[in-house]
């Protein structure tokens, strides 16, 4: 590192480096040679007086400022780099120079190492100068705690420590070691530890800053997290409230299907996805949507199930259209009229077994109706016998006296209706063609329901393989109001009231 700095100056120079072998005191010296003869050209210092000093090629001149400067280097480099070095700056006096002589020797031989008082009280005040405040507390320390004899005048200081007998003066120590130059390093420091504590001062005080403002916003951020904790407790609270009402309504309407002899289950397992079973996991717009009552559901799914019904008759009335043929088929438009009809019916009035009913084939349609056809003719057949038994009554000449009446027309339709044989698949049949077909029912509703599941196939033996037996009662109603409405009603003695309706229809 030395030569490179040597060479920073454009010279070449050579360092040797040796113990201190004559008295084994261990010190290290070095000794660094210096080229005359300047090899490169060197920086210029402001201790220049001439170019000779620093142009390449010229010889070296040795000045005093020269010399100076170099001793303050070397004395700067020990330090450092941590050697401890003798004051190369201090004017030698010969006095002085035996006398640490024969105690450096002393001290040598006693394996204590080499320290003068010089070098004794330098360091000591190097380590006094940063704990004192003053010039005058760095002499009270030093004769307090050291116990030295310390004397001050005006421009001088002179320091002895308890085993000389002569003391030294400041200025003979070396620089920075006289009174004015003691006072100006005191002074110096006491200003340097003053910024120091004053930038630590500051950096505490930015530091409480820094520390006030993150606990000012940690202090915002709790309490906004509390805020939203609270907001989001009212919330769940609101939700489980509305939970709660919501599963007390599916409850009731859950229990009152199940004990329905007729229950759907289609309907019961929407009620058991109605079940809220966690309300933080759905919104309040969720949890106020209404549950739908039976009536409700069947209306939605029978228009979602004759949705179905509906296009799959668009599809019969398409292929039926290209594929069967008038002459061949004859009731082709009639049963495209019945495929119409079914595609276009009005969703809003239709039931759901409406919706569940089967949609009849083209084969299916044409038996059912030749069925009709053929109880009809049966039926006009009726009425021509009945009108020829009207004309034979009239002939006849009946007293007063005579309890025969003449049967009336109705009792012989009734007759006759009876003698109709049963080749009609009643259970594909709709309520309106089995209506058309059938007789006016009577008030006795045991016989009719009876006469009901016998047309229908409900025998003991199926009855006992259906589940819900309410469904089946329920068929029977529908079909005895249908026709109670449109046929009118039997009475006890069989006659038969025929609405006008039923009348336009035969």
């Amino acid at each position: 590192m030395l030569c490179s700095d040597c060479k920073s100056y454009g010279r070449l120079g050579q360092i040797a480096v040796h113990p201190d072998g004559h008295n084994g005191s261990q010190n290290i010296h070095v000794h660094i040679v210096i080229n005359s003869v300047r090899k490169y050209e060197g920086r210029k210092e402001k201790w220049h007086d001439k170019p000779c000093e620093w142009k390449q090629g010229c010889k070296h001149k040795s000045t005093g400022k020269m010399m100076h400067n170099v001793k303050k280097w070397v004395k700067e480099s020990c330090i450092r780099h941590g050697f401890e070095q003798v004051d190369l700056l201090t004017k030698k006096h010969r006095d002085n120079y035996w006398v640490e002589k024969r105690l450096m020797n002393k001290n040598a031989s006693d394996g204590v190492g080499i320290t003068s008082n010089r070098e004794l009280i330098r360091n000591t005040i190097d380590k006094m100068l940063p704990a004192v405040d003053s010039f005058e507390q760095m002499v009270e320390c030093l004769k307090g705690i050291y116990g030295w004899k310390v004397r001050v005048t005006d421009k001088t200081v002179t320091f002895a420590t308890s085993d000389m007998k002569k003391g030294i003066r400041g200025n003979k120590l070396g620089d920075g070691y006289g009174k004015a130059e003691l006072v100006e390093r005191i002074a110096q420091i006491v200003t340097e530890r003053e910024a120091v504590n004053e930038a630590r001062r500051i950096a505490e005080e930015q530091a409480k800053a820094k520390a006030e403002a993150a606990a000012r916003e940690e202090a915002i951020r709790k309490k906004k997290q509390i805020e939203e904790e609270r907001k989001k407790t009212e919330i769940l609270s609101r939700k489980r409230k509305l939970a709660y009402e919501q599963n007390n309504i599916q409850h009731k309407y859950y229990s009152a299907e199940l004990d329905r002899p007729d229950w759907n289950r289609e309907y019961v397992e929407y009620l058991d996805a109605q079940f809220i079973r966690d309300a933080a996991l759905l919104s309040e717009e969720e949890l106020i949507a209404p549950i739908m009552t039976r009536e409700e559901f069947e209306k939605e799914q029978a228009v979602v199930l004759y949705r179905e019904k509906a296009d799959k008759a668009g599809e019969l009335w398409d292929k039926a259209l290209s594929e069967l043929y008038s002459v061949t088929h004859k009731w082709k438009w009639e049963y495209m009229d019945y495929l119409e009809e079914t595609r276009f019916k009005e969703l809003s009035n239709v039931t759901l077994r409406e919706a569940k009913e089967k949609i009849l084939s083209y084969e299916e349609f044409a038996k059912l109706k030749k069925a009709v056809k053929k109880i009809q003719e049966q039926t006009f057949e009726v009425f021509d016998s009945s009108a020829d038994a009207k004309d034979e009554t009239q002939t006849i000449v009946v007293s007063e006296k005579a309890d025969i009446e003449v049967p009336k027309i109705e009792e012989v339709v009734l007759e006759k209706a009876e003698h109709v044989p049963e080749v009609i698949d009643y259970t594909k049949l709709s309520i309106e063609e089995r209506a058309s077909i059938l007789q006016a029912p009577t008030d006795d509703y045991v016989a009719e329901y009876d006469a009901y599941c016998q047309r229908m196939g409900y025998t003991a033996e199926k009855m006992k393989s259906v589940r819900y037996k309410m469904d089946v009662y329920d068929e029977f109603i529908e079909e005895y109001q249908y026709r109670k409405k449109h046929c009118g009603m039997r009475g006890d003695s069989g006659i038969v009231n025929i609405s006008e309706k039923r009348r336009e229809t035969r």
